[in-house]
C-alpha cells in the first residue's frame, strides 16, 4: 500500500473515532433530558452532519495543509492523522469528549518541527487563542439564549405546550450542532486528503459516512457522559446549551478557523446551568474534560514528533 492510501486510511479511521467521540457534543443534552431516543439522535445527527460537510466543509479544508503548515507533504499528513487517531481513540475509550482540532493542530506543529517544515505561527497563534475563547463564547451565548428562552417560555400558556416547544427547539439545536461539526471538524479532515485524490466531493461523502459509522457503533459511552454525568438540565436549558455551542462554532467556521465543538457545547452546558442556578454535579468528570483540553495539543505535538522519526 502506498503512502497516499495509508494517509487516507488513517484519516478514514480518525473520522470513525470522531463520530464516536463527538455525538455527545451534538445531541447528548437532548438525550440527557429524555427528549430524544439514542437511535433517533444518531439518525438526525447523521443527516445534519452530512449537510454541514457538503455545504460548508470547504471553508476549513485548507486550515492545516495550507494554513498551519503550508505543505502538501503526504508524510506530514500521515503523521498528523496517526497521532490524532491514537489520542482520539484513548479519550473516547475513557468516555471523555475531546477536541480533534486541538489534537490535530498540535500534531501538525509537532510533525512540522520534527520534519523541518515551515509553520505559519501567526495563523497557528490565532487558532490557539480560539481555544480560550471558544468555551467562553459558548458559555456567554448559552447564558443569553437561556435568559431569552425563559422569557419566551413565560408567554406560552400551558406547561404541556411549553414542553413541546422546548422539545422541538432542543432537537433542532442539536442538529445545528451536528451541522457545525460537519462543517468545521470533518471539513478540516477532508482538506487533509483533498490533494491525494481528484474528487474532493467523493472524499467528503466517504469521510462523512465514516463519521456516521462511528456515531452508530461507538458513541454511546461518551454521549452519556455529557448527557447524564455533568449537570442536570431541563429542556429549555438543554436547548440553550446546544444552541450556544453551535452558534459559537458556526461563527468561527466563517473565518476558516478550526475550533472545538466539544469545548463550545460543554461551555454552553455550564452557561445554561449557571443561568438557572443549577449546580454542576460531577466535579471529577468536569476536571478530566478540562485537563484533556489542556494537554491534548501538547501530547499531540510530542507524539507527532516521535512518529516523525519512526515513520
Amino acid at each position: 500500500m502506498n503512502l497516499v492510501s495509508l494517509d487516507f486510511a488513517a484519516i478514514l479511521a480518525l473520522c470513525v473515532i470522531l463520530g464516536a467521540n463527538n455525538l455527545s457534543t451534538c445531541l447528548g443534552t437532548s438525550i440527557g433530558v429524555r427528549r430524544l431516543r439514542y437511535s433517533r439522535a444518531v439518525a438526525l445527527a447523521s443527516i445534519a452532519l452530512m449537510a454541514g460537510i457538503l455545504l460548508e466543509g470547504r471553508k476549513l479544508s485548507g486550515a492545516i495543509t495550507r494554513g498551519i503548515v503550508p505543505s502538501g507533504d503526504s508524510q506530514l499528513t500521515l503523521t498528523v492523522a496517526i497521532s490524532s487517531l491514537i489520542l482520539m481513540a484513548f479519550f473516547t475509550y475513557r468516555r471523555l469528549p475531546i477536541s480533534l482540532s486541538q489534537v490535530a493542530v498540535g500534531a501538525a506543529v509537532g510533525a512540522a518541527i520534527a520534519q523541518a517544515v515551515r509553520v505559519d505561527w501567526v495563523f497557528t497563534g490565532i487558532i490557539a487563542s480560539s481555544w480560550i475563547f471558544t468555551p467562553l463564547a459558548g458559555y456567554v451565548a448559552a447564558s443569553a439564549i437561556s435568559i431569552l428562552a425563559r422569557r419566551v417560555g413565560r408567554k406560552v400558556k400551558g406547561l404541556f405546550t411549553q414542553n413541546i416547544m422546548y422539545s422541538y427547539l432542543t432537537i433542532l439545536s442539536g442538529m445545528y450542532a451536528a451541522y457545525t461539526l460537519g462543517a468545521n471538524t470533518v471539513g478540516l479532515l477532508t482538506g487533509m486528503t483533498a490533494d491525494a485524490t481528484s474528487n474532493p466531493f467523493l472524499v467528503s461523502i466517504v469521510l462523512g459516512l465514516a463519521t456516521i459509522v462511528g456515531m452508530v457503533a461507538l458513541s454511546k459511552g461518551t454521549t452519556l457522559s455529557v448527557a447524564e454525568n455533568i449537570v442536570g438540565l431541563n429542556p429549555s436549558g438543554s436547548f440553550a446549551a446546544q444552541m450556544g455551542g453551535a452558534v459559537t462554532v458556526h461563527g468561527f467556521t466563517q473565518f476558516g478557523i478550526p475550533v472545538s465543538v466539544s469545548q463550545a457545547v460543554v461551555g454552553g452546558v455550564f452557561g445554561a446551568a449557571i443561568a438557572r442556578k443549577i449546580v454542576v454535579r460531577n466535579d471529577r468528570l468536569t476536571r478530566e474534560i478540562m485537563i484533556g483540553w489542556t494537554v491534548a495539543p501538547v501530547i499531540g505535538a510530542l507524539l507527532a514528533m516521535l512518529l516523525s522519526f519512526a515513520l
